[in-house]
């Protein structure tokens, strides 16, 4: 069975491009497809979807409030945002809603598609330009924890990059270590946080 992929955007165009590259990658399965959050709200629990493609810009209960009712009710849910909102405080307020990604609406579906497996594979895609100003937004209204001395100057660079979007071996690349010790860092800095994502390892680590 693939990932199962519910997808809410109230563009009808976007919509069925979306829908139409999720169903022609095998690695996927659409559970469900919306035009709105109420629709996708009231059929959540028997579509079962696994990674939700959320437009913020609804009608009605906006994206934002859509991914704080389901975290609620079903937070294993992952979110990848797709939207053309992406000034600092949406972005700020879909992480802390529980986005895992963030892609601007110039992104193919193609692109969409594997940021879906990249997510549901543990890894954080943003658009490029977009996580470093979620890191600039994170620091400007968030002070830090003390819970961070808790981490290794090691494990803060791991986070860190993994916050900005890059994938395992992105990092492993860029840290010049193997990817068997980038995910032997990220494991660690679960563990001592007490979290399984990056999103709650940085609502933690910053919080409100």
């Amino acid at each position: 069975m693939g990932i199962r992929v519910t997808v809410v955007e109230d563009d009808e165009v976007l919509r069925s491009a979306l829908c139409e590259a999720v169903e022609e990658d095998a690695r996927l399965v659409l559970a469900g497809q919306y035009p709105d959050a109420e629709g996708f709200l009231e059929r959540l629990a028997s579509d079962r979807p696994e990674v939700v493609i959320m437009d913020i810009g609804l009608p009605g209960i906006d994206g934002v409030e859509a991914m704080h009712k389901v975290k609620a009710m079903q937070p294993g849910v992952q979110f990848l945002v797709s939207t053309v909102q992406d000034d600092d405080d949406h972005l700020y307020q879909a992480i802390c809603a529980g986005a895992t990604g963030y892609l601007v609406k110039d992104a193919a579906p193609e692109q969409v598609v594997d940021a879906v497996c990249d997510l549901y594979a543990g890894g954080s895609p943003m658009s490029p330009g977009i996580a470093r100003r979620v890191i600039k937004a994170l620091a400007r209204q968030r002070t830090p924890s003390p819970e961070i001395e808790l981490l290794t100057e090691r494990e803060r660079q791991v986070l860190e990059q993994l916050a900005q979007g890059y994938r395992y071996k992105e990092i492993a690349d860029r840290l010049a270590v193997s990817m068997d010790t980038v995910r032997t860092h990220v494991r660690n800095l679960y563990e001592k946080l007490q979290v399984s994502s990056r999103t709650d390892a940085l609502n933690k680590l910053y919080p409100r």
